[in-house]
């Protein structure tokens, strides 16, 4: 029986940031304001290394030069950021390992907004995929998540309800992640391996004898 491999999306698998460089793509493309990203992109990185960051705000915040827009739209513009931006994106290790469990089961689990995670789930022809949900109202960007984010507690309740739904079991499951705010599905999981983790999640590994991988 193929075993489930669950992979967070930002620094994990990729070798940065999605949001990150989604935003600086809109802002090239004239859909934001330059001086106006930069303040607000300062303030919420003050805020999440501070562990302070409202994340619905953060979404908010991305979302905005979005609204309106249909989910075909969306579709392509991840697309398209994908193709002008893969080199950056992803490195080495993001293709060792998505080879090494191309004959397992694989869900990407991210706090990043849905259809970003799709994107990347096209690319590297991952059918599973989980991410903070996105509304739509007649097929239009509303500027608003629903529910808690694919965050923190937030995700471990997301993927616990997928391997429900899918009769797979959790605890089985072998799990990459960068950051400490992964922490419950870190402990849900027996085999969770940190990659070129922060300094928390590195020191909970440590203690714990987790794998750590530097990429």
């Amino acid at each position: 029986m193929n075993k489930l491999v669950i992979f967070d999306l930002d620094d994990t698998l990729l070798c940065t940031d999605s949001e990150f460089h989604f935003t600086k793509y809109v802002v090239k493309r004239g859909m934001l304001d330059k001086d106006f990203y930069l303040k607000k992109i300062k303030a919420f990185d003050k805020d999440y290394r501070s562990g302070n960051l409202d994340f619905k705000d953060y979404m908010r915040f991305l979302l905005y030069p979005l609204i309106g827009k249909n989910k075909k739209e969306l579709d392509l513009l991840v697309a398209n950021f994908i193709n002008s931006s893969k080199d950056i994106l992803t490195d080495n290790l993001t293709f060792e390992l998505l080879e090494k469990h191309k004959k397992d089961i694989v869900l990407i689990a991210s706090g990043a907004l849905d259809f970003i995670v799709k994107g990347f789930a096209n690319y590297f022809e991952v059918e599973e995929f989980l991410g903070t949900k996105t509304e739509f109202v007649e097929d239009k960007v509303t500027g608003e998540t629903i529910g808690e984010p694919n965050f923190d507690k937030g995700k471990l309740a997301y993927v616990s309800e997928w391997c429900k739904t899918k009769r797979l079991n959790l605890e089985e499951a072998t799990f990459y992640t960068d950051s400490i705010h992964d922490l419950p599905l870190v402990e849900k999981c027996k085999n969770s391996i940190v990659v070129s983790p922060d300094e928390r999640l590195k020191e909970h590994a440590e203690k714990n004898n987790l794998q750590i991988i530097t990429r």
